[in-house]
């Protein structure tokens, strides 16, 4: 399948590679394009901005606050006057950033007439003079009629925000107000062909000898629907993607439905065999996503035929111990014991037949087995029954640790005592005496530990609790700590191992009781 998507791929590449036919019909199209569609208009920058200082205000470059500046200051109202001018006092034409200075701060109540008509025409700050006295709103040069009269000395970058102030500009300017920061960039450095979001800019071409900046300016919605029947699209060349022909910033691009078309009829054929191979593939999962259902449904009736077949002796064996509970107390006090530990082997067993039929009821819940959370009075009782037994057969080697203040906790009594006496036996068996069982009890949870002074061959826990992993001693099956993992999980439980010394932590959190209190 990568091997026949990147033949594909490469394939399509070749065919998609500019040659000089193409380039002549993209020439063609847009001497088209001029002769059929009329400019939304025509802007010659050098009868706007006639002097170099004037071109700054085209610059977005110029907009930024100069060195020395100081961004606190808000250069359009009457605080912090004088504030940093004294890094300001060697730099050119310092009198008009003084002057300006002087008439923000009240110092002089006017400016001359030709304040704003002479260089330099943007403040340190970046903001144009004109600009300023519009912000600063001070005898009436907020007027529509005096912004209208010095629009060209307003930076570029503000237009958009004085047709907010004092309505539509009209003109050239309304035009120049909605180009972005990035296509005024372009425009001060002379680029040929520019495309914004509302226009397409085509330079127009003078001798080299003549500096003379003017684009004609063509709505994009009348450049979409000349292209629309047209092999090709426009978009911005952008640096290190690919480009079917490149021009100038701009990149022309096949559209899709023409590379169709140029496609060869063996790239076709080859295109319907990748799809074939692909709707192959698919019924092959889907041939194997059947046979492991298959798979699924035959351990089930194996299952089902053990639960079964597990019910009958089991239920003599019941009917064995009810017969020998008669004579409980006229057997000595080990043979009581005994007794006792069998019964609890013959309820295990008979536990474990009821959840394989609970197993295979539910066999269409997303839940892998079936708890029945039952109200724990006293946990600490709870605990010696499950310890009794490992107490009684490794004596001085086993140490159990209980909290002094007992609790109440609801949670299922026979999943957590597999999981317990999982780990109890897995420390006996392949750890190193003595075997530490501690518990402690929080407010919202409960926590056991399991701790023994052997070392063990696994690094982590999920190493460890894989299906059939064992250890270099082991003569199990390699499945304990597995079922372990899977009922915790089941429980909505975490554990935790550790090593020097070999720690398992299981911890259960606090679930809301049946009668709905918390335990």
């Amino acid at each position: 399948m990568a091997f026949a998507t990147g033949y594909v791929s490469l394939l399509l590449k070749g065919t998609y590679s500019s040659t000089p036919e193409d380039v002549e019909n993209i020439t063609k199209l847009k001497i088209k394009f001029q002769k059929s569609v009329a400019p939304k208009s025509i802007i010659n920058f050098n009868s706007l901005y006639y002097s170099p200082e004037q071109f700054q205000l085209i610059d977005p470059i110029y907009t930024l606050p100069e060195p020395g500046s100081n961004k606190n200051v808000q250069y359009f109202s009457s605080k912090g006057c004088f504030k940093g001018m004294k890094s300001l006092l060697s730099r050119m034409n310092f009198e008009k950033v003084w002057i300006w200075e002087e008439y923000r701060c009240g110092k002089i109540n006017s400016l001359t007439s030709d304040f704003f008509k002479q260089a330099p025409y943007v403040h340190p700050s970046g903001k144009s003079y004109a600009y300023l006295a519009v912000l600063l709103n001070k005898n009436n040069y907020k007027r529509r009629s005096w912004v209208l009269e010095h629009l060209q000395f307003f930076h570029v970058t503000e237009l958009a925000s004085l047709e907010k102030t004092v309505g539509h500009l009209g003109g050239k300017f309304s035009v120049l107000a909605h180009m972005d920061v990035e296509s005024l960039r372009k425009i001060a450095t002379g680029q040929g062909t520019i495309l914004t979001e509302d226009f397409l800019l085509a330079r127009i071409k003078y001798p080299s000898f003549f500096s003379i900046l003017e684009y004609r300016f063509y709505s994009r919605d009348d450049l979409e629907g000349f292209m629309k029947d047209s092999p090709y699209f426009l978009h911005n060349y952008r640096f290190g993607r690919s480009c079917f022909y490149r021009d100038g910033q701009l990149c022309w691009e096949y559209r899709v439905k023409h590379i169709l078309t140029i496609a060869n009829k063996g790239t076709i054929i080859f295109l319907f065999g990748v799809v074939f191979i692909c709707v192959l593939v698919v019924r092959l999962l889907i041939t194997k996503l059947r046979s492991q259902k298959h798979e699924d449904e035959k351990r089930r009736l194996a299952l089902r035929i053990l639960g079964h077949e597990f019910r009958t002796p089991i239920t003599s064996m019941l009917l064995l111990i009810e017969k020998l509970n008669k004579s409980y107390d006229s057997m000595e006090e080990d043979v009581q014991d005994s007794f006792l530990r069998l019964s609890g082997e013959v309820y295990r067993l008979q536990r474990l037949t009821e959840t394989s039929r609970h197993y295979l009821k539910a066999n269409k819940g997303k839940k892998l087995i079936h708890l029945n959370h039952e109200s724990i009075s006293s946990m600490n009782d709870f605990l010696y029954d499950i310890m009794v037994p490992f107490s009684d057969t490794h004596g001085d080697k086993f140490i159990v640790n209980l909290p002094e203040e007992d609790t109440a906790f609801c949670l299922d009594s026979y999943w957590v005592q597999i999981v317990l006496k999982n780990l109890l036996n897995n420390a006996f068996f392949h750890g190193k005496p003595p075997v530490e069982f501690r518990a402690q009890y929080f407010k919202d949870s409960v926590e056991f530990k399991i701790i023994d002074q052997g070392s063990c061959q696994f690094c982590s826990w999920s190493e460890m609790s894989e299906e059939f992993a064992k250890g270099n001693k082991s003569s199990g099956t390699g499945l304990g700590l597995n079922i372990v993992k899977q009922v915790v999980s089941e429980m909505g439980g975490e554990i935790h191992y550790s090593t020097n010394p070999t720690v398992f932590t299981f911890k259960l959190k606090k679930r809301k009781s049946i009668k709905g209190e918390e335990a």
